[in-house]
């Protein structure tokens, strides 16, 4: 090879590695670009509406009792979000949905999620696949939130909501991690679960928020003992009660759980068929149920109706 034919050839070397350099700065900054997508707050700084969330449950074993003959579609289950959030003027379509049920007897009770959780985690079980990709992909499309549920049996809690947020940390709809309380180290507690610490609430909402720091933890019970004593944060308190007498004994209570926690925002879990005597009276009980319940909710405190879909089939015959 002669002087001119290999200067030639540097020259064709050096441009490649240039043209390499520039794709893979390229690549880079757009990676990071991705990595700085600002989604927006979980909870709207400010009030605007009577109720800031209107929404249902999902769960794998909810559809059931309500006897749909099969489970909804993500399709359908859009359309029973946006039904409800049509039902409460300003509300943001809203979804629990839950991604981790618990299996297993007292004393060894797992939590099985339905999508892969990446490195093993003890008393988790996961899945291959993601389960609720379809679901989400609609929910990011329409701008609704959705918080996502587990019911963590005895397994690391902490090393799971962090795993979740990980796992959906680039999902525009996903604003933060929930966990039913009732399903947490069940055994010995007669159906009550295990009492949330004030250091466990930090170390789950530290976990979260160490993924991104627009990411809420829920906690749901019907009993505020088993809530954190004083650790706040941003958490979003949520009340599943059940087993009312009358509309007015129903309110009081709700209304009792949003003063106990003030100013965190809230959320009632309602439309358990053990109510039905109750909110069947209603013309249209999705609508009507929980604006009687948010009524006396103070103006600045942000307030989530979820209708739980136990009776989902049900409350959808009426309203919107």
């Amino acid at each position: 090879m002669n002087r001119k034919t290999l200067k030639a050839v540097v020259y064709v070397i050096c441009a490649a590695l240039v043209i390499s350099m520039l794709f893979v700065a390229v690549s880079c900054k757009k990676t990071e670009e991705k990595a700085k997508v600002d989604y927006g707050p979980s909870i709207p700084a400010e009030k605007t509406a009577a109720v800031t969330w209107a929404g249902c449950r999902r769960s794998d074993y909810g559809w059931k009792e309500a006897r749909f003959k099969k489970e909804p579609t993500a399709e359908e289950w859009i359309e029973y979000g946006a039904r409800m959030g049509a039902e409460y003027e300003g509300s943001i379509p809203t979804f629990v949905w839950i991604v981790g049920s618990i299996t297993g007897n007292e004393g060894q009770q797992r939590c099985s999620v339905n999508f892969p959780v990446g490195e093993k985690i003890e008393g988790v079980e996961d899945f291959p696949a993601d389960m609720n990709k379809e679901f989400l992909d609609m929910c990011d499309e329409r701008g609704y939130s959705v918080w996502l549920q587990v019911e963590p049996g005895d397994c690391d809690l902490v090393a799971l909501a962090k795993a979740t947020m990980e796992y959906y940390k680039d999902r525009k709809c996903v604003k933060g991690f929930g966990v039913d309380v009732e399903w947490y180290k069940t055994q010995g507690t007669d159906g009550y679960g295990t009492k949330i610490t004030d250091e466990l609430a930090q170390q789950i909402d530290e976990a979260v928020k160490s993924v991104d720091p627009r990411f809420t933890v829920f906690l749901k019970h019907w009993d505020s003992r088993w809530m954190p004593p004083t650790y706040r944060s941003d958490i979003i308190f949520v009340n599943d009660s059940q087993y009312f007498k009358s509309l007015d004994g129903m309110k009081t209570f709700f209304t009792e759980w949003a003063n106990h926690f003030y100013p965190n925002a809230v959320m009632f879990q309602i439309g358990y068929p053990a109510d039905q005597g109750v909110w069947g009276k209603l013309e249209n009980p999705k609508g009507e149920l929980g604006a009687l319940l948010a009524e006396d909710v103070k103006d600045d405190q942000h307030v989530g109706i979820i209708w739980v879909d136990f009776s989902l089939k049900t409350a959808m015959k009426y309203g919107k």
